[in-house]
């Protein structure tokens, strides 16, 4: 039976982070199949994620004695016989694959024994490149199912780079496959959702393709489920799905509480941050692992030391709930840490303090005790100091408000100064090609610079904002002088990053904007998920001539009374801003934050409770709990339509037929205050704010979100995947 085997039942205690020991326990699994002292070969893709799931001391227990990452040239392995790749389905890495099989069968040195584990799932493609190579009858391939990797209690992530480019530019659907098989591994495990919802094109696309499976365990008993996953789930209410292009803003605005702003400062890779620097910054954490020893940065052909040098200059953190002071501040809007910081030294000092007053034995041994929960907290405090440090220089550089003005004048629905549009040309004659760009392209090796380093990506998230806010009031002569600075600031190959973000509707050319439906690779394979209707990040259907601007209006997304350090509105995330998609699980939720202060007409019916037309219902007080999926999409039907995408709402009940829709209603409204939890799914990723946001719903609504995406992005790596490399790095 597989690990994933678990009935409802059994999971009453309800631990999303027990997908971490079925993800550990399938790779032991793998390894152990391997007979005696093995080399592990990463894909450099996959060596983070990996990191988080297992440590190099139980790799280790398992026979692996030395950890390469996948490069070109041939593989020194020596004396060990056994050889495991563990990789993505990608062409070109099956590839550098045959190409060391190859060569270590040519050296003539010790016969191997190699086995290919392609994650998620083993590919026809793959097979087909391995045969025609010739090496297809010299590895053994399997698959391992690295689904969601649990990085926090409620955070599921898949960790899959480059998600909305290959769903939206380059029509490689694989990752919906991806998502559909991850989510039915946690439906094996609490049971089917009662109802699932969303929005975009490829929400529509997931929930047609778990459909489907549901439909194929039913009938044919496949997927290696036991039986009692066709029970509804008691743990969650609904799956929410949430698709990238409904909400393209959120990931180009600057983050601006604390985990967002390490995210866009330093990069956070895989649940770490690397601090460089070492003279002004702690030690590790007492959570870190130590680089070297790590196989997410282990060397082609290092063993545990191959990092020594640089390791002594650099620190590794990890950023999870392990940390207390972490918990406590990472959702917190920056304006506010500081202080925070101040009073958890202040406790911090008082506590060491107390040694001088323990008298007797009994005193003296309850400080003992404590005494190394002080220290791993104190070593946390000053690693955490060193950080917000670091990040107000940052914040309070003329560059970083700058920058912030230009996206509050965007979202707050005006033009830009000449002032703003002069800065912006200033950036373009300062364009600096080879800048380091912070989550992009590895970690950081120094401290980073105090101001902005004027990479492309910095340009670029300030001209997509500005096209995807003005809309019918991006002007073709502003398109086209900005086309021809970024080419000349920046290089002519990168016509084709600027003609890629005009495809997916990122940075549209004004006279492309009628364009309802973008052409691309993938529009044929496209239109037959979609029945004939290619996938599109603009609305099919607009009423309003500017759908953003009626969004701003409908889904209250601009609060100018905004609480920064004690928040009661998701908007503190970004100072007055609340990210499209979290007020999309409100309207879902019932959220009193999407309804006028003097609801009339629609907005005060769908206040009303269930079964209750008498009175209008109450805002969150007192406890009382608004979390969970009761009523869909009903009464927002203008506010879908200025949307992109296909709206999903359906049931997975136990009948069939017309009856599905009723009985899915009416265990959700019995399952609503019970189901302790809400699985909210973000296809082509989501930021740290999303997810404070919905952290912050969980505290406002006594239920929890978990949310679940194909990786954390940031701005710079949303649009990495779509700049085009210069062919002379």
């Amino acid at each position: 039976m597989r690990p994933a085997d678990k009935s409802p039942e059994s999971s009453n205690e309800f631990d999303i982070t027990q997908l971490r020991e079925i993800l550990r326990d399938e790779l032991i699994a793998i390894l152990d199949t391997i007979r005696g002292s093995k080399a592990l070969v990463l894909d450099k893709d996959l060596s983070g994620a990996l990191s988080t799931i297992v440590d190099f001391g139980v790799l280790k227990d398992h026979g692996v004695e030395k950890i390469f990452l996948l490069d070109d040239g041939p593989l020194d392995t020596g004396t060990i016989k056994g050889v495991l790749y563990l990789t993505l389905p990608h062409i070109r890495k099956m590839k550098l694959i045959a190409e060391q099989v190859r060569a270590s069968s040519q050296s003539g040195g010790v016969p191997k024994e190699y086995s290919l584990q392609l994650v998620p799932r083993r590919t026809l493609l793959c097979e087909r490149v391995l045969e025609e190579e010739g090496v297809l009858g010299d590895i053994t391939i399997g698959e391992y199912r690295m689904d969601f990797i649990p990085l926090e209690g409620d955070l599921l992530s898949l960790e899959l780079p480059s998600t909305f480019k290959e769903l939206y530019l380059d029509g490689d659907f694989s990752s919906i496959q991806h998502v559909a098989r991850a989510i039915m591994r946690l439906q094996g495990l609490y049971g089917f959702f009662p109802r699932i919802v969303g929005k975009g094109d490829f929400a529509q696309v997931l929930a047609d393709s778990l459909a489907r499976m549901r439909l194929e365990l039913v009938s044919g008993g496949t997927g290696g489920y036991s039986g009692g996953v066709l029970a509804m789930s008691t743990v969650f209410d609904s799956l929410v799905i949430i698709d990238r292009a409904v909400d393209m803003v959120t990931p180009l605005l600057t983050q601006l509480t604390y985990e967002g702003l390490i995210s866009e400062v330093y990069g956070i890779i895989n649940g770490s941050v690397t601090l460089g620097g070492v003279a002004a910054l702690a030690p590790s954490t007492a959570g870190s692992v130590p680089a070297a020893s790590t196989p997410g940065v282990s060397g082609s052909g290092a063993s545990s030391s191959g990092d020594s040098q640089s390791a002594g200059k650099r620190r590794r953190i990890m950023l999870n709930d392990s940390d207390a002071i972490y918990r406590e501040i990472r959702s917190m809007n920056f304006a506010g840490v500081g202080a925070l910081l101040s009073k958890i030294s202040r406790q911090l000092q008082d506590n060491y303090e107390s040694r001088h007053r323990a008298k007797t034995v009994q005193e003296i041994r309850s400080f003992v005790g404590k005494l190394g929960g002080l220290q791993a907290e104190h070593q946390s405090l000053k690693s955490h100091v060193s950080l917000a440090e670091s990040i107000m220089r940052r914040t309070q550089s003329d560059d970083f408000n700058a920058i912030l003005e230009i996206e509050q004048s965007l979202v707050g629905g005006n033009d830009l100064t000449k002032e703003q549009l002069a800065y912006i040309e200033k950036l373009l004659a300062l364009a600096d090609p080879s800048a380091n760009v912070p989550g992009v392209g590895g970690e950081l090796r120094e401290q980073p610079p105090v101001s902005i380093p004027n990479s492309i990506h910095k340009v670029l998230r300030v001209l997509c904002l500005y096209s995807l806010w003005r809309g019918p009031n991006f002007k073709q002569k502003t398109y086209d002088a900005w086309y021809e600075d970024v080419v000349a600031a920046f290089g002519h190959h990168q016509a084709i990053t600027l003609d890629n973000l005009n495809r997916v509707g990122l940075l549209s050319s004004p006279s492309s904007t009628a364009q309802v439906i973008p052409s691309g690779p993938g529009e044929s394979r496209a239109s037959g998920l979609l029945n004939s209707v290619a996938p599109s990040t603009k609305p099919r259907n607009p009423v309003h001539a500017n759908s953003i601007g009626f969004l701003r209006k409908a889904l209250n997304l601009i609060v100018s009374d905004v609480r920064e350090s004690n928040p009661d509105d998701a908007s503190y995330v970004y100072s007055g801003y609340a990210p499209i998609s979290v007020r999309l699980v409100q309207c879902l939720v019932r959220d009193p934050a999407v309804y006028p202060a003097n609801p009339s007409g629609r907005y005060a019916a769908l206040l009303r409770p269930l079964g209750d037309s008498s009175r209008v219902r109450p805002a969150l007080a007192d406890g009382q709990s608004t979390g969970g999926v009761k009523g869909g999409w009903a009464g927002w039907e203008d506010v879908l339509n200025e949307l992109p995408g296909e709206t999903v709402d359906a049931s997975q009940s136990p009948g069939d037929g017309d009856s599905d829709v009723v009985v899915a209603d009416a265990m959700v409204r019995r399952l609503g205050e019970k189901a302790p939890a809400t699985l909210v799914v973000f296809l082509g990723g989501c930021t740290f704010t999303e997810i404070a946001a919905l952290r912050l719903l969980s505290q406002q609504h006594g239920h929890r979100y978990i949310a679940a995406t194909t990786q954390i992005i940031n701005g710079n790596s949303f649009l990495d995947s779509f700049v085009q490399k210069s062919t002379t790095n």
